[in-house]
């Protein structure tokens, strides 16, 4: 088994990813076709170099065409109709509650912090009193290879 100490860095870098400065864009549900929506959208997808000019004027009219599939940040996320996750989790069981978290680093809570704020924002979690939590496990932050 290998313990993580303070002093190593494990030389991941975090990724980072821009939120829209500009919140007028956010209007997935009220106004998906917006101009200056699509726009940003179009912005952000990457397209690879490997596409003659007019397939990547193909592929950009496609995803102008879907923009309203487009979630440009967790808030413009919405919830699927029908969907339901359950726990069927016996009477009376019980889970491991100790914390086994080594502390975050700086940029790992520069990072993770303002995320949990966001998904708290958009309703995707929220806070629960110390006596209601059922379970806790640690908190891992892992590089996506693209």
């Amino acid at each position: 088994m290998y313990v993580w100490s303070v002093e190593e860095d494990p030389g991941v870098e975090i990724p980072e990813f821009d939120v829209p400065k500009d919140t007028t864009l956010l209007c997935r549900t009220t106004d998906p076709f917006n101009p200056k929506r699509v726009q940003a959208i179009l912005d952000l997808v990457e397209i690879g170099p490997d596409l003659s000019a007019s397939e990547l004027e193909s592929v950009r009219a496609l995803v102008a065409e879907y923009a309203d599939t487009f979630a440009q940040s967790i808030m413009e996320v919405t919830p699927v109709k029908g969907a339901v996750h359950t726990l069927n989790i016996p009477p009376g069981k019980t889970f491991n509650k100790k914390i086994n978290q080594r502390p975050l680093r700086a940029p790992e809570r520069a990072y993770y912090y303002p995320r949990i704020d966001e998904m708290e924002r958009a309703g995707v979690i929220r806070k629960i009193k110390p006596e209601d939590v059922m379970c806790c496990s640690p908190t891992t932050l892992a590089q996506k290879a693209h």
